[in-house]
């Protein structure tokens, strides 16, 4: 049996005892910790388990990744309890998310289509998190429709977002031969596009005429995303067997269903704050301009202070021939899920760039070079042993990374250039072969 989700509750109500009480008897969980006040009926029933309660996040002893932060508060999170979350890898879902992923019924689902959904949805939480800055929206939702279509085996599926009268917008599709961000205009009585007017969550069985362009199916299923109490789109899932949908799959995508809600609100704030300028928009991390800037901030407050810097510099091996076999859509979610490796491998001090088309880059401050050494193996065994997506008609296909790296003082190039030394030790890994990493030295130097 898969070992329960470390679970930190934050500000419960008094109103919500109904729902940690089914959370506490959900074997999937385990309630470590709450932030919160200490009376009332919520108070007494953590205090009665022994569950540890803090007045803050940030004064939570066991901040882990993986670690499942439910906020019960209203609206979104705070800004400090983001912060704080994320920069310890942890995952943030919200009531209406939990209200669902608690439901016992939904733990015990049997059945082909949906034996690994709680499974599936905790690897999205993990890895694709709303708050997570190692991908971009894009991104997040692609994968969240990669991981619903598996689960369900549908022939086909799509995100459609921005409704506007008769208009959708394609934000995520697989087996529908339209593009992303594509403008779709439906029938006004097409019965799929008054479903998702209204909200609704519906089974389609012998579906008149076309469900989406081009696409003709003999049953469908469509789940509303609200985000806010307002209709922002539907999770569309499509299958050439007949009656492949029952509503007891309802509940299960509804999960899903919220979660898009969440990264479509969350990610639309990040837009608005402007994180976009500082950011890269495929993968979230910090973008080239942002990396100089700290590069060069970094080496001054080392060369003051007389301490330690190394930059790793990190290659996607042979990223082309990956892009070729499994398409740019695939390419992008496996750089987004490289991204999300180094986040999650590197402290929060460190810092975490794509500076290249598959290339990124590590600032470690205060790390000699063989504490940098060891984290660029630790990250590039990761790496190699990842399963990267590949398309169902596509053999397996792993990717790995070569890595070259650089240190202040001892291995910064005669002109003390870390950037420039980091690389060319990366051009002495890729002479060694894939998978392969190279610290800098005048060897190298002089091969060039």
């Amino acid at each position: 049996m898969e070992e329960p989700v470390e679970v930190i509750i934050v500000e419960p109500l008094d109103t919500d005892l109904s729902l940690i009480e089914a959370l506490g008897a959900n074997a999937a969980f385990r309630l470590s910790s709450v932030v919160g006040p200490s009376e009332g009926p919520v108070g007494e029933w953590f205090e009665r388990r022994g569950v540890k309660r803090f007045d803050q996040l940030a004064e939570v002893e066991r901040l882990l990744p993986g670690v499942l932060v439910i906020y019960l508060g209203k609206g979104l999170p705070p800004a400090e309890v983001v912060e704080r979350a994320t920069s310890h890898g942890l995952s943030i879902i919200s009531r209406d998310v939990i209200t669902h992923l608690a439901a016992q019924p939904l733990a015990e689902r049997k059945g082909p289509a949906t034996g690994d959904v709680i499974g599936r949805y905790r690897r999205l939480l993990e890895d694709y998190f709303p708050t997570s800055r190692s991908s971009s929206t894009a991104v997040k939702l692609t994968a969240c429709l990669t991981e619903v279509t598996t689960i369900w085996r549908a022939t086909g599926g799509a995100i459609l977002t921005s409704v506007t009268g008769a208009t959708l917008s394609i934000a995520a599709q697989r087996g529908l031969d339209l593009p992303r961000d594509s403008a779709i205009k439906l029938d006004p009585a097409s019965p799929l596009l008054i479903s998702i007017s209204r909200g609704k969550h519906e089974i389609f069985n012998d579906f008149p005429g076309e469900l989406l362009p081009g696409v003709k199916a003999p049953s469908a299923v469509v789940v509303s995303i609200k985000a806010s109490a307002t209709v922002r789109g539907a999770l569309v899932l499509w299958s050439d067997e007949a009656e492949a949908f029952s509503k007891d799959d309802l509940g299960a995508l509804a999960l899903f269903a919220y979660y898009l809600a969440m990264i479509i609100e969350v990610d639309e704030i990040g837009e608005r704050l402007g994180e976009n300028l500082v950011t890269d928009p495929l993968t979230g991390l910090h973008n080239r301009k942002q990396f100089e800037y700290r590069l060069e901030q970094e080496l001054l407050r080392a060369k003051r202070y007389t301490l330690n810097l190394s930059l790793v510099v990190i290659d996607v091996d042979d990223f082309g021939k990956y892009n070729a076999a499994c398409g740019q859509m695939l390419g992008n979610l496996a750089l987004s899920d490289i991204a999300s490796i180094l986040i999650k491998g590197t402290r929060e001090v460190d810092f975490v760039a794509r500076i290249g088309g598959d290339e990124f880059a590590l600032v470690l401050p205060e790390t000699n070079r063989l504490g940098a050494l060891g984290l660029a193996e630790r990250l590039r065994a990761d790496i190699a042993g990842y399963p990267f997506p590949v398309p169902e008609n596509v053999d397996a296909m792993n990717l790995t990374v070569s890595a070259g790296i650089s240190n202040f003082p001892s291995a910064a190039g005669a002109d003390g250039d870390l950037l420039a030394a980091a690389h060319i030790a990366l051009e002495g890994a890729r002479r060694g072969g894939s998978d392969t990493i190279k610290l800098w030295d005048e060897k190298l130097e002089e091969e060039q």
